[in-house]
């Protein structure tokens, strides 16, 4: 047999799989990966003969046109060929995906070149200073990528025909938090599973939390709102053991938690309501995190991981792979991380089970579980270069790519590897859909490097006992940044 042929066959019976299991799982009801319950989709899904949830217009035909990106390090949402592991039930809904959107609007999906975020911003600026014609598409990392949008170098996508950021399939979140006012000139959402892949959460070795605490249901304390800094503390208080005893405190033991100095940090200081930026009466944006509040969750994090004998922080660079042993191993009781921490194929092959659970509150008084993403989520423009009857037909492309994923990729990821393949049990997966209803944004955490270093504050200065002095001293500098960003990004 052909083996797209194959491949298109077994795409479909899995997406059948991933569709029956959500309906069986949710009584019918739709999940989007937003959080938002969509009651009455199957009904919605039997009264159409659309099965995309984009309003664009039937019959578009672009004539083969190419829609090219440059990509910093985004790869399988953009181009997926033969060569990758179609075996993967991701992988092939994502190879289906961009065949059917390429039948559908008559364009082709062309993968031009893949910089690495770090020359990405100089190939797309030469190329755009040039007045080129190289790409339709810039796909670039949050942190490292995002400075373009005040450099001019974008077009802002609400004016390009097509696109519709109010769709659940779009994070309107995350894009109004990267963006300025109604200037948008980048946009994040269900086009890619790293979106979802980047959410902050902290995994917990099951066999070791009943060694230490079998009469406690730790799901029930999440769900109850009680799982705080202090209860991490407690629950991690206790399961540090000397393994290979040689009386020193390293990396062959066992530990309650262990950190990583950089951007994981960042994700447990914002789950405690900790906030950059906050908005003016005009909707401006101002340095909203010199207050006692920030200075507390400091003084929490600091005593946790420096003056306790179960909590350990390691440097970024060694973080991964050491942790990831350590809870393997069943030698680590909570390893706060991503949702793709469980990707890895190490933890997929544990023995031990595992819950996933969001960072902690600050308190019970905070309402909330706040939950955020790793700063290098994927963010799509269109360079100024692209003509306007083109960007219309790019506009499009984008929009049924990020509905099209929605529809038929998400789903496969989301319900059927994530919360049924990766996660253990069915309370697991209940937990999942807490934490993806629990994002937010900031936007200091994309434009952290612009404003001047306001995202680094925490993992800079973390082992020191003091942050007062320093949030006093910056505060300035931060403002004038981010007064002089705001002016850039306007229409003024």
């Amino acid at each position: 047999m052909d083996k797209k042929l194959f491949i298109f066959r077994l795409t479909a019976l899995l997406l059948a799989a991933a569709l029956s299991l959500a309906l069986i799982s949710c009584g019918g009801d739709k999940t989007s990966p937003g959080g938002e319950s969509d009651s009455g989709a199957t009904e919605a899904v039997a009264e159409t003969t659309d099965p995309y949830s984009d309003d664009l217009p039937e019959g578009l035909d672009f004539d083969g046109t190419e829609i090219r990106f440059l990509s910093a390090v985004e790869k399988t949402c953009i181009a997926i060929g033969e060569d990758d592991d179609l075996g993967d039930i991701v992988n092939a809904a994502l190879w289906q995906r961009n065949l059917d959107l390429e039948n559908r609007l008559n364009v082709k999906i062309v993968l031009v070149r893949t910089t690495g975020f770090g020359d990405f911003n100089k190939a797309a600026t030469e190329s755009i200073a040039a007045g080129s014609d190289d790409y339709e598409v810039l796909c670039g990392h949050t942190r490292f990528n995002i400075s373009l949008a005040a450099e001019k170098m974008l077009l802002n996508l609400n004016d390009v025909e097509y696109l519709d950021f109010t769709k659940p399939y779009w994070s309107e979140l995350y894009t109004s938090n990267v963006n300025y006012k109604d200037n948008y000139y980048w946009a994040a959402g269900d086009i890619t599973t790293s979106f979802i892949r980047y959410i902050y959460a902290v995994f917990v070795n099951s066999r070791t939390w009943q060694n230490y605490h079998s009469g406690i249901d730790l799901y029930a304390e999440v769900e109850a709102g009680r799982w705080t800094l202090d209860k991490l503390s407690e629950y991690a208080s206790g399961a540090y053991a000397d393994l290979n005893g040689n009386g020193e405190a390293d990396d062959e033991d066992a530990w309650g938690i262990v950190m990583q100095k950089g951007h994981v940090l960042n994700g447990m200081a914002f789950a405690t309501g900790t906030k950059y930026t906050s908005k003016d009466e005009n909707g401006d944006y101002v340095i909203a995190l010199n207050n006692e509040h920030t200075i507390d969750v400091f003084m929490k994090l600091h005593s946790l991981f420096y003056e306790t004998d179960y909590a350990k922080m390691l440097l970024n660079e060694e973080f991964d792979e050491k942790s990831k042993n350590m809870f393997v191993e069943g030698r680590l009781l909570f390893e706060p991380h991503t949702f793709g921490f469980a990707d890895n194929t190490a933890v997929r092959g544990m023995e031990d089970d595992f819950f996933i659970i969001p960072m902690p509150k600050y308190d019970e008084s905070q309402e909330k579980y706040r939950v955020n993403q790793y700063d290098g989520v994927p963010l799509f423009g269109i360079p100024v270069t692209v003509p306007e009857e083109r960007a219309d037909i790019v506009g499009a492309s984008l929009e049924a790519m990020c509905s099209m994923s929605s529809d038929t990729v998400i789903p496969v990821y989301y319900d059927l590897a994530l919360k049924n393949k990766y996660s253990r049990d069915e309370t697991t997966a209940r937990m999942i859909d807490l934490i993806h209803e629990s994002i937010t944004a900031d936007f200091a955490f994309a434009w952290g490097d612009t404003i001047g270093g306001i995202m680094n504050i925490f993992y800079d200065n973390i082992q020191n006992k003091d942050i007062s002095s320093t949030l006093s001293r910056q505060e300035k500098r931060w403002t004038k940044n981010l007064e002089k960003l705001m002016e850039k990004l306007s229409d003024e």
